[in-house]
């Protein structure tokens, strides 16, 4: 890598956004050499993920700031859907995660021509992390600023500028929703081919690996309705995919880093030592019923209100975790003709292990008398319950019904706020930093 490519790095995330950035030279070091140099600039690459997900709850049906607390003012317009509001000092990501990209492609760009200097890393490795991760900021960014994919539609959809490459001339204009999916799974396919280790030990559990590029996958083809592919793939992961019990007296919460159905720990749950001030509306406690051993350890009454028990501390932290593989296999197999018996056994299976036997005998039989539609919506809602602000529910809303949401109204004479079903609230707009930056996101 030459010095000018460091130089071109800083200035190509700059075209995207005004946000500063540090410089992405690893170790101390000018310019990345070794194995062990771009290893180090692609952990900088995973360690600037930005936190965000909380926001996607606030956006969501699942969290409301609670009125007269410190973080109110903070948090209203994103509970609300006021985007892009003088008055928001926290924004979702979008230079952050344009940074995850430019280091990624700093290492991608040279890797493959670095000195040997260790055998704990291969190039093959180092090279495979950069693709996933490229490809995970690039969904992500995708999920946030675009319009779901539907298959009629995604040629034409805008979707977010794709970044391969570092060229200071290059123009950051927004490919199509169609283009950044095939971008996404370019990267998927070669990274896997080149990936290296099985599964990362507990020490690197937030860096890709052979299990976590096929999840990442088998999300990607859920999200496009890819059932068939999705199911495949989620079929071949479940052998290999633990569960936490909640019925055992040793469990471990799943979304914490020690727990054995934890299988990437790359992204924090909460980001905000505020998520005490954030209460879940009473549509969603709702959805968990007596039996539900979830109950009292996602979350817990306080007061008038139900607080959650995720969101805080440097343990919380989950990308991939079994549970999402078996709700896969269930939602993909109820697509697939000739498998909703399968996608029942999927559901059950994962179920059984976080509801109460009694419980899970009543469900058990309701599961089983569920038509098509009635078993998709009972694993929506299995989704929500299981996932609560761990970032999916929005992505969800998104990407299957974008129901109506209504929220209470902190002011005016309507007693609530409401975004209607398949309002335009469904897509985030591009941050205004990003747009004033980059006339070119405007067209």
């Amino acid at each position: 890598m030459k010095v000018k490519n460091i130089i071109y790095t800083i200035c190509s995330v700059l075209v995207l956004s005004s946000c500063n950035y540090l410089d992405v030279t690893p170790a101390g070091k000018v310019i990345p050499e070794t194995v062990t140099d771009f290893r180090a600039l692609v952990t900088s690459g995973y360690s600037t993920i930005p936190d965000y997900k909380y926001l996607l709850s606030l956006r969501s049906d699942e969290l409301f700031p609670l009125s007269g607390t410190q973080v109110y003012s903070e948090y209203i317009n994103f509970a609300l859907w006021v985007d892009n509001s003088p008055n928001n000092t926290i924004s979702y990501p979008w230079g952050g995660l344009y940074k995850t990209i430019f280091y990624t492609n700093s290492v991608i760009e040279d890797v493959m021509s670095a000195e040997i200097n260790t055998n704990e890393d291969s190039r093959e490795q180092v090279m495979a992390e950069a693709l996933l991760l490229r490809a995970y900021m690039h969904f992500e960014l995708l999920n946030l600023y675009a319009k779901p994919y539907d298959i009629t539609t995604a040629d034409a959809d805008k979707g977010v500028p794709i970044a391969t490459k570092i060229d200071i001339e290059q123009i950051y204009v927004p490919a199509t929703v169609e283009k950044v999916y095939e971008q996404i799974l370019s990267d998927i396919k070669e990274g896997r081919e080149l990936m290296q280790v099985d599964e990362q030990p507990e020490g690197t559990k937030y860096r890709f690996s052979k299990k976590t590029a096929m999840i990442f996958e088998a999300r990607v083809r859920l999200y496009r309705s890819e059932w068939e592919q999705a199911l495949s793939l989620a079929e071949e992961l479940i052998p290999t995919c633990s569960l936490e019990n909640f019925n055992d007296a040793q469990f471990v919460l799943p979304y914490t880093k020690s727990s054995k159905e934890n299988i990437m720990n790359l992204e924090m749950i909460g980001g905000s030592n505020n998520m005490r001030d954030l209460y879940i509306l009473p549509e969603y406690v709702a959805k968990y019923k007596d039996g539900d051993l979830r109950s009292g350890r996602y979350f817990a009454k306080d007061g008038d209100y139900y607080k959650l028990i995720k969101g805080n501390g440097d343990n919380l932290k989950v990308s991939f975790r079994g549970a999402e593989v078996y709700l896969i296999a269930a939602e993909a197999a109820a697509h697939v003709d000739g498998k909703l018996n399968s996608a029942k056994t999927y559901l059950k299976n994962f179920v059984e292990t976080r509801l109460t036997p009694e419980y899970f005998a009543q469900k058990s039989a309701e599961i089983d008398a569920m038509n098509q539609q009635q078993l998709l919506d009972e694993i929506s809602d299995e989704r929500a319950r299981e996932f609560i602000i761990e970032g999916h529910r929005w992505y969800d809303l998104r990407r299957t019904t974008q129901p109506e949401i209504v929220k209470p109204n902190p002011n005016g004479t309507e007693a609530t706020i409401t975004l209607g079903t398949g309002g335009v609230g469904y897509v985030i707009p591009y941050p205004s930093e990003a747009t004033e930056s980059n006339p070119d996101l405007r067209n």
